[in-house]
């Protein structure tokens, strides 16, 4: 594997190393949506029902991947500041604690199955919707270790600052999903998208073990065999506040789907937002990936003692972050219609998305300022400042706010639109005022 993006991120041209950190992760989140956006495209052709059905697991999924975050976001800052240190032996131990953190919290995922029906009544789903979804629950539950596992890898690599092999094997699993999904959920149903789900996933795992047999990690010797409580504390230290912002955001999430099924039209309203949410991932995926290479960036250069240089950094990402996302919010809120069109066919439910499309145009970029200097804060180690800050913009603005104005105001799902994207100014204009107070903070320490 190539492992010379390592390298400039602690030397060399500051822009040269951004882009070659970017461009791979870029890549690798437009092939992630492509997946999704696919699904979401078949199964959308079975109905509303069914949309809403995918959309209600995926907000049980976003709940578990607390779980993933947990082991995730640690280990790539951990690796990167032992990376840029020169601890490569340090840094492999982190990869090994990081795999089986990451299994066992996949497993416990698992127990999810038999509280299904209590999440759902919280979540307000309807009968029908619920019924649709238990296939794809189950898949998406029983394949939920090998994802777990599998995004651990993922870390661990953007860590050392290889990118590469992250995005061949999403775009290679990502591409079955992709397929599957066409030849069977035409002929199976929310069954055959089920199935896709779980393949894909088996995948990338076994896609992950090949390639880090000829990674850097393969010739670096570890000190720690088996289990390490020492690396499993230092994962768990940094990685409970980032599992914390996960956990409490996704919830904020179930609620704000409950919210929309007591909703008159909620199913539409449901469904819209399950739209929404994927086709704006078309910009949420940008910001993605400059958050990764802003974490790696940062994480190495804290490592080398170089705090000018993870500053210098972030903003450079967060300008080119911004310079790229913007045009993707034009198409947004000029194609809201037709984007809305290709995803349903049910006339209230496309009403609905292409305004929250609309609105997604206008916060977008906010929500980009937040995560890169929010992935920055996590690389050089503060995970807590950040997810303080979403957890209080989401439970303290948004919830309370959507509830007061649609649930019991009786005003439109399009309402709470405005509030999430009013969501989306406070936390990054928050967000930054954090990073900056942050660094200053290093330079006078």
């Amino acid at each position: 594997m190539d492992s010379k993006a390592g390298a400039i991120a602690v030397s060399g041209d500051l822009k040269r190393a951004l882009s070659s950190l970017v461009l791979p992760a870029l890549l690798m989140q437009i092939v992630q949506t492509a997946g999704w956006l696919g699904e979401a495209y078949f199964v959308g052709k079975l109905g509303k029902v069914e949309t809403a059905a995918i959309g209600l697991v995926g907000e049980i999924s976003w709940l578990l991947s607390t779980l993933t975050t947990l082991v995730t976001v640690s280990a790539t800052t951990l690796v990167a500041q032992r990376w840029g240190a020169g601890d490569k032996s340090g840094a492999k131990a982190v990869m090994l604690a990081a795999a089986q953190q990451s299994v066992f919290f996949g497993i416990f995922a698992l127990t999810v199955w038999f509280l299904r029906d209590l999440v759902w009544g919280a979540m307000g789903a309807d009968v029908e919707v619920r019924k649709a979804a238990q296939i794809y629950l189950l898949a998406s539950l029983l394949s939920f270790p090998l994802m777990n596992l599998a995004a651990s890898f993922g870390a661990v690599l953007r860590g050392i600052g290889d990118m590469k092999t992250p995005l061949l094997v999403s775009s290679i699993a990502t591409g079955v999903h992709f397929s599957l999904n066409a030849t069977l959920t035409p002929v199976w149903g929310i069954s055959g998208a089920a199935a896709a789900l779980a393949i894909s996933r088996i995948v990338a795992v076994a896609l992950f073990a090949l390639c880090l047999r000829r990674s850097p990690f393969n010739s670096v010797s570890s000190p720690v065999v088996g289990w390490s409580s020492d690396y499993h504390r230092e994962l768990l230290s940094l990685g409970i506040p980032a599992g914390a912002q996960t956990l409490f955001w996704s919830l904020a999430s179930v609620v704000f789907f409950s919210m929309l099924n007591r909703l008159p039209n909620g199913t539409a309203a449901v469904a819209a937002f399950t739209i929404g949410i994927r086709i704006e991932s078309a910009a949420f995926m940008v910001a993605i990936a400059f958050a990764m290479a802003t974490q790696t960036i940062v994480g190495q250069n804290v490592g080398a003692n170089q705090w000018k240089r993870a500053w210098v950094g972030t903003w450079h990402s967060t300008l080119w972050c911004i310079a790229v996302i913007m045009p993707i919010c034009v198409v947004l809120f000029f194609g809201a219609d037709w984007l809305a069109a290709k995803f349903s066919t049910d006339p209230l439910t496309r009403s609905y998305a292409a305004q929250y499309l609309r609105v997604a145009a206008i916060a977008e970029p906010f929500w980009a300022l937040s995560m890169t200097t929010g992935a920055a804060l996590q690389g050089a180690g503060d995970t807590r400042t950040p997810a303080l800050i979403a957890i209080l913009t989401q439970w303290l603005f948004a919830l309370p706010l959507t509830y007061a104005f649609c649930v019991l105001g009786g005003h439109s799902p399009k309402v709470a639109w405005w509030i999430v994207g009013a969501s989306g100014f406070l936390t990054g204009i928050i967000t930054a005022a954090a990073f900056t107070i942050f660094w200053r903070k290093q330079k006078t320490a």
